[in-house]
């Protein structure tokens, strides 16, 4: 039995509506083979010991209940079909991770409360190294992969909120943020029930070419070309401005590389008035600035030990019920600290199974009227553009600024968003 600490932020989020589940989906060249899929995914397993658990709740000598993660011994579901299943449910054997497979395609969705998108990455590594080197080719290397056999570091079992807090921190100051533009109260779009995703195709190498060419990242790219977007539909908000919360990895700044645990931050991006009539290079380099700025390792540091120090606080609370209804207000005040999210964990690095992916795909959702999530997987840069509105005003305007960029976007597909819900202990 193992108490949980960083896990605490999500569990006590988490709801019907946001249920805090990430997809993540890789194409391949061919058909799954369904037997070799499970071949491979049992051999995964056994490289990750640590994300075999199911939840539990105990209660300790006060009568204060706490989640705890109690060993779990089933293999981890497999189901055939885009569905995804229910996650700490029967299908996926209570696990907080599932696979599914249909057509070229293998899915993984996974809960926040068990790790990110980083982490996810290393575990497909491992199935797509497992599933490949049975199917095409037993001499694949596996180098930069993780597999069965291999001595786990105690690094990757390590809660970093376990860890002695520095003696000193010293954040550097930043500037106010200007008031947001709250999309779920000012938008020039209706609102629909729920949120469709659209998915974005740019060629890698046309992407990285232009964003190299105006002195960005990927993530600073699309953080502007979204912040762009939006400040073009609301010529006259000021003094609000688009602010697009930015996701970051927060393991360098806590110096713990290794752990599986979500380790996700935000930075925030305002497109303020004095960015305005500047070129997309200098806008880009100011964008950079911003989060050069509050992602200094100190920055970093007295944010993840905040965040600690709140969810000891929401610990007090008697009962876990007490503390999610606690927690109910902070997604709707989501929209007044940024317009939208972006999330892009970097490039997939899938090692030399790679030259068997088409694409990846990743899907997410959080209490934003846009979310953005990108992937870069075998030659394709993939965007998944989800939106609550009922026509195309912001997606038209976010493709718009990348076609003005000189990108070749094919929209390859869009349906409705759907993510694994979480049974809940409560």
């Amino acid at each position: 039995m193992k108490h949980l600490h960083i896990e605490r932020f999500y569990l006590n989020r988490a709801d019907n509506e946001y249920p805090m589940t990430v997809r993540v989906m890789l194409r391949l060249k061919d058909k799954i083979d369904e037997q070799i899929l499970a071949e491979a995914l049992k051999a995964t397993q056994l490289r990750y010991p640590y994300l075999c658990v199911k939840l539990g709740v105990v209660r300790d000598e006060e009568g204060i209940e706490h989640f705890v993660y109690d060993d779990n011994p089933l293999p981890w579901g497999l189901s055939k079909g885009r569905q995804p299943v229910c996650l700490f449910g029967e299908e996926a054997n209570e696990h907080l991770l599932a696979f599914s497979w249909w057509d070229d395609c293998v899915a993984l969705d996974f809960s926040h409360v068990l790790i990110d998108g980083d982490s996810a990455y290393r575990l497909l590594r491992t199935l797509l190294y497992e599933y490949c080197q049975r199917r095409y080719d037993n001499r694949l290397s596996r180098e930069g992969v993780w597999v069965a056999g291999d001595a786990i570091d105690d690094a990757e079992w390590t809660d970093p909120a376990t860890l002695p807090r520095p003696a000193e921190i010293h954040p550097l100051p930043l500037p106010e943020r200007p008031k947001v533009i709250n999309l779920s109260a000012e938008a020039v779009s209706p609102l629909a029930e729920r949120k469709e995703v659209v998915q974005i195709r740019i060629a890698e190498e046309q992407m990285m070419q232009q964003v190299r060419a105006c002195g960005a990242t990927p993530a600073t790219f699309l953080s502007l070309a979204l912040a762009r977007a939006i400040a073009r539909l609301h010529p006259d908000s000021a003094p609000s401005v688009p602010t697009v919360c930015l996701a970051v990895n927060l393991r360098k700044a806590i110096g713990t590389p290794l752990t599986h645990h979500s380790m996700v931050g935000g930075l925030f991006l305002p497109f303020g008035q004095e960015l305005t009539g500047k070129t997309f290079s200098e806008q880009a380099k100011a964008f950079r600035k911003m989060v050069s700025e509050q992602a200094y390792p100190d920055n970093l540091q007295a944010y993840f030990w905040q965040t600690q120090d709140r969810m000891d606080m929401m610990e007090k609370l008697p009962t876990v019920n007490a503390r999610h209804q606690a927690f109910a207000p902070v997604n709707t005040l989501m929209g007044q600290m940024a317009s939208c999210m972006l999330s892009y964990v970097g490039k997939a690095n899938l090692g030399a199974a790679e030259q068997y992916v088409k694409e990846m795909v990743a899907e997410a959702d959080a209490a934003y009227m846009i979310v953005l999530e990108a992937s870069a997987a075998g030659g394709m840069f993939t965007i998944s553009f989800s939106h609550r509105f009922t026509d195309d005003t912001y997606l038209n305007a976010f493709l718009d600024e990348l076609r003005g960029q000189n990108l070749t976007c094919e929209i390859a597909d869009r349906h409705p968003l759907q993510l694994a819900p979480i049974a809940f202990l409560t």
